[in-house]
């Protein structure tokens, strides 16, 4: 009797364990509604999404419980409510990756409502699936925690549609914490001087900055080395860019327009004048200035008084309008081209430049194949129509 106890204990494991391979096997052919749920869950978003392998064990992970799922209803659901709403296959799978919770709530009861919400803002089809897949946040937000959000925002947005490109831009602004993030910034915001108006576009036209409630002590003291006072309307442009840039970033550009041959001092009043040049790209400023200086032959002193140059376009302004009055010198046989005669014809608008510099010209036809040589490089939508020439 013993010896049959004994026995038999082994030989109903070894099954058990024969049985358990025998299901993963059949798993990895087809799908089988007694495999274990991991695996379910697995073959799913590896297939359904061409999710690799290691971002859906990252998924369980982060998400154990996915692994014990017994059916794929929400998962299901989730994938088909997303899809009506505009979003794309890779789309949902962004999303289920940054927020894998939202495959365990019911999309039609939990998740509908806030998708609703966004479309009673204004939110069109087309911008649904851009805002909930910059930030799957939103979706894995309470519902009153968006609603109470909006309706702040509200208060300092002119109009819907407003909000709604703020909320495209950063759709974070939405999951953030009211009392701690929001109101605290727009307090520390108006405290800088920007008030009504000027406030909104502000906020909403740099919303990154709208989760600020602060500077640091390095921004304060890039905002006083700049040196433009709380009364100038540049203040605030300047406020507006260092809070939104990475202070490494900016000491990197104004020490790049010293590498570029301006002083330290003409590095510094450049900037006072004409604080955009710190939204311009290093590569950007390092070659108009190689232009202006080794082309135009412009002084350095003459650049660091005129930075409005550093905002045009080297190839559809810069170059081809210069090329144009270097061959206009060399038709008139004249000196060139002063400076500030120069300057005055960069800064003309398109029609204008084509009316008075190369229309007027007795070899306008000339001077116009110049100029649409010069541009040829730039694409098709951005070539400018040609004006009839005599």
């Amino acid at each position: 009797m013993g010896s049959k106890i004994f026995f038999c204990l082994p030989v109903r494991r070894n099954f058990r364990h024969f049985c358990f391979n025998f299901s993963i096997l059949a798993e990895g052919n087809v799908s089988n509604s007694n495999a274990p749920s991991q695996n379910l869950f697995l073959h799913f978003v590896t297939t359904r999404f061409n999710m690799s392998s290691a971002d859906a064990a990252k998924m369980l992970k982060m998400m154990p419980s996915l692994g014990r799922l017994k059916t794929l209803d929400n998962v299901e659901q989730l994938a088909y409510m997303l899809n009506r709403h505009g979003c794309a296959e890779d789309q949902i799978a962004k999303i289920i990756r940054t927020q894998p919770s939202l495959m365990r709530v019911s999309a039609e009861r939990l998740l509908e409502p806030k998708i609703q919400l966004l479309k009673d803002l204004g939110a069109e089809r087309e911008n649904i699936p851009k805002i909930v897949t910059m930030s799957p946040n939103i979706l894995g937000s309470k519902l009153e925690t968006l609603r109470t959000n909006l309706e702040f925002l509200k208060t300092i947005s002119p109009t819907n549609d407003f909000l709604v490109r703020a909320i495209m831009r950063n759709p974070k602004i939405l999951c953030s914490s009211l009392q701690k993030v929001l109101k605290p910034s727009v307090a520390f915001w108006e405290g800088l001087g920007f008030c009504g108006i000027e406030l909104i576009k502000f906020l909403l036209f740099n919303p990154r900055v709208l989760t600020l409630s602060s500077l640091t002590h390095e921004q304060l003291d890039l905002i006083r080395k700049i040196g433009i006072q709380k009364e100038s309307k540049m203040y605030k442009y300047v406020v507006s860019i260092v809070a939104r840039s990475r202070i490494d970033v900016l000491k990197a550009k104004i020490d790049n327009l010293q590498l570029c041959g301006l002083s330290p001092e003409e590095a510094w009043e450049l900037v006072r004048a004409d604080s955009s040049v710190l939204t311009k790209s290093e590569e950007s400023v390092k070659k108009k200035m190689d232009f202006m200086l080794n082309h135009m032959g412009l002084s350095v002193e003459f650049v660091a008084k005129h930075p409005r140059m550093f905002s045009m376009s080297l190839d559809k302004v810069m170059r081809p309008r210069f090329l144009v009055l270097q061959s206009m010198t060399a038709m008139n046989g004249t000196e060139e081209v002063h400076p500030s005669r120069l300057y005055t014809v960069l800064m003309m608008n398109e029609a204008k430049f084509v009316a008075q510099i190369i229309e007027r010209h007795l070899e306008s036809a000339a001077l116009w194949t110049v100029y649409k040589n010069a541009i040829a490089n730039v694409s098709e939508s951005s070539k400018i129509k040609r004006f009839s020439v005599s």
